[in-house]
């Protein structure tokens, strides 16, 4: 996904992904991108580590004013939709986050096998297909489609 005419930057990336430039200083101070080799996907991962951080499950206490660490399921969800990232995505994609990790689901029977497992506790739905789809790479792609 990366070509040699692309220069990705921090800035850039956290413009993409549509969160502040430091949710992608944070992420890549915790590893979940490599600021020596930034590519389009790390845009993907962004825009999940912001959502994941935003996260409380009910009865968790987390201080919003002291910086927190990645949490363990955050890490699961993170190198869950790295190693999905380009391969195993699909517009319809996406990831059922759960206090003890994530469930990635593509199409109508894997959404409800994940539903069902997690019927009785809380989750979040990241929509990593749907993202996928917006890099700019993919929209420039389905832009020249539309015109030919």
């Amino acid at each position: 996904m990366r070509s040699a005419s692309e220069n990705w930057s921090l800035r850039r990336i956290a413009s993409e992904a549509g969160v502040l430039p430091k949710v992608a200083r944070d992420a890549a101070a915790e590893g979940v991108i490599d600021t020596g080799y930034l590519v389009e996907t790390d845009i993907v991962l962004v825009r999940l580590y912001g959502a994941l951080k935003r996260l409380v499950w009910p009865e968790e206490r987390r201080p919003a004013n002291q910086d927190q660490a990645l949490r363990v399921w955050e890490a699961i969800t993170v190198e869950t939709a790295r190693a999905a990232i380009p391969d195993d995505i699909k517009p319809d994609s996406g990831l059922f986050i759960h206090q003890t990790g994530c469930t990635l689901a593509t199409g109508p029977g894997p959404y409800c096998q994940a539903l069902f497992k997690l019927a009785d506790q809380p989750f979040y739905f990241a929509p990593i297909g749907k993202w996928f789809e917006e890099l700019p790479s993919r929209r420039r792609a389905r832009e020249s489609e539309a015109a030919a």
